[in-house]
């Protein structure tokens, strides 16, 4: 099987060390990245300039906007995103398409951060069923689910877009404060995203910004409900925390 993936950073680079080690041949498309460093971390056999060629796959792992981009002008037997989003890529793409969404990450980015087991036994997303896709989730160790496009992309404005806002904003804030000797483990765990880079998230956060500004009015309207004294937000919140516990 041969797949070709474009942009090979954190998620793409950890594809290609999964599905090379299960017999893959994977190209690349990156101008970021020397070929002779996608191969010394076993990330991929090739570099090409261009999406063109025969693949039995097309995976974009660019950022959002760029990956919109791509899917307009892409004409590929099959193309697959791994992106954050799915309903701004799923309008863009002309071709055979299944936007996909591995919950698998790091606040680390870039090919020095992959890792060949980061999707192991973790829920990959796609809007679509395709036998080719199936294999490279499995080849990737990861679960497939199946999810509408919308219903997706509303869920992780809360579970994965408005935690990196959050965590961002309060890191700038307290960096504007002198506060660091005040720091304990709950502020640090709590600012771990506040690492990620602009250049990732900034799109993400612009293709899926109506889910996310609808919930962000609801949630600070549960922020009011704390500093006001409802404590009811506590136990809703450790029935939630609960559930994550579960699975």
């Amino acid at each position: 099987m041969r797949a070709l993936i474009a942009g090979l950073g954190l998620i793409g680079g950890s594809i290609g060390k999964a599905i090379r080690a299960r017999g893959w041949h994977v190209a690349y498309v990156d101008p970021n990245v020397r070929l002779d460093d996608a191969l010394s971390v076993g990330a991929a056999d090739e570099r090409r300039e261009t999406l063109g060629g025969e693949f039995d796959a097309v995976i974009v792992a660019t950022p959002a906007d760029v990956a919109i981009v791509q899917l307009r002008e892409l004409n590929a037997p099959l193309v697959t995103s791994v992106c954050s989003v799915m309903q701004p890529l799923r309008k863009a793409a002309r071709t055979n398409f299944v936007a996909g969404h591995p919950m698998a990450g790091s606040h680390e980015h870039g090919l020095a951060a992959a890792r060949g087991d980061l999707f192991e036994g973790k829920r990959w997303f796609v809007d679509a069923r395709n036998p080719t896709v199936e294999q490279i989730i499995r080849d990737c160790g990861a679960v497939m689910e199946l999810v509408d496009a919308h219903e997706h992309d509303d869920a992780v404005a809360i579970t994965s877009h408005i935690p990196q806002i959050l965590s961002t904003a309060l890191a700038a804030y307290a960096n504007e404060q002198d506060v660091v000797r005040f720091a304990g483990s709950g502020l640090r765990t709590f600012l771990r995203l506040a690492e990620s880079n602009a250049s990732v998230w900034s799109p993400v956060i612009e293709a899926n910004l109506d889910a996310i500004n609808r919930h962000l009015d609801e949630f600070l309207s549960r922020v009011n409900e704390i500093v006001d004294g409802n404590d009811a937000i506590f136990d809703a919140a450790r029935e939630f925390a609960e559930k994550l516990d579960r699975g």
